[in-house]
């Protein structure tokens, strides 16, 4: 019988003791996602595409579109209506992915969720930390991360009108962005699914960067796009 009360006793004083440790580790402020104040985002949003760029295969005369959008929006609720209206078609895709190194530039917890919205595999792990989104975040973003620190025009030299001689100042909105693809755009995976190297635009290289898209559900989504975060070429003083 004393043996059963001191196993029981000993049962109560360790689940106490895990209590108490959930207790602290809930109410310890480093444990604690960042919060950001985010100004309000309620202005609409809208995107705009002129051109096409083939879908299924290199057609020159579907190889060029350019893709405007009203304004930068830096919450995730605006993201994705952006994204609703323009990501069903490659280069859409590739305007948010634009946009969301803008607002992970300001606002990285909250950009890292429009990071993550904007891309797919092999970018994106499984992750429960602040700045998931459904249940991912992106993988590596340390050389973009020190870029953007590093060079605050980074997410504007790919607009029109945004040049080294005006140290990579848009034109007025629509903020625009053109794209194109080449018969080399154009690739087969093992899983059936179609990547396109889609190419933007800037005057801030001697050729339009790359990015790779391909399709997810019901939009497109990043799956490589380092060549964004190269750096540009400086502004003139």
């Amino acid at each position: 019988m004393k043996a059963t009360q001191i196993i029981l006793i000993s049962l109560l004083i360790f689940a106490a003791a895990l209590s108490s440790c959930k207790k602290d580790k809930d109410t310890d402020p480093g444990n604690k996602p960042p919060v950001e104040n985010l100004p309000p985002d309620d202005d609409p949003v809208t995107g705009t595409i002129s051109g096409v760029i083939a879908e299924a295969s290199f057609d020159e005369l579907q190889a060029q579109s350019s893709v405007g959008i009203n304004r930068i929006p830096h919450t995730l609720p605006k993201f994705l209506e952006l994204r609703n209206q323009i990501a069903h078609t490659p280069q859409g895709a590739a305007m948010m992915m634009l946009v969301a190194m803008r607002i992970y530039q300001q606002y990285p917890v909250e950009g890292m969720k429009c990071l993550t919205a904007a891309c797919t595999s092999p970018l994106i792990v499984p992750s429960g930390e602040a700045g998931n989104f459904e249940g991912y975040v992106m993988g590596n973003v340390a050389e973009l991360t020190r870029k953007l620190k590093d060079l605050s025009y980074l997410p504007f030299v790919y607009y029109q009108g945004a040049s080294p001689a005006n140290q990579y100042t848009p034109a007025a909105p629509p903020y625009t962005s053109v794209m194109q693809v080449n018969q080399y755009s154009y690739m087969s995976s093992t899983d059936g699914s179609t990547r396109i190297k889609v190419f933007i635009q800037t005057l801030g290289a001697d050729s339009p960067r790359p990015v790779v898209v391909r399709k997810t559900g019901d939009h497109y989504r990043i799956t490589e796009y380092s060549s964004l975060y190269l750096a540009p070429k400086p502004p003139l003083n």
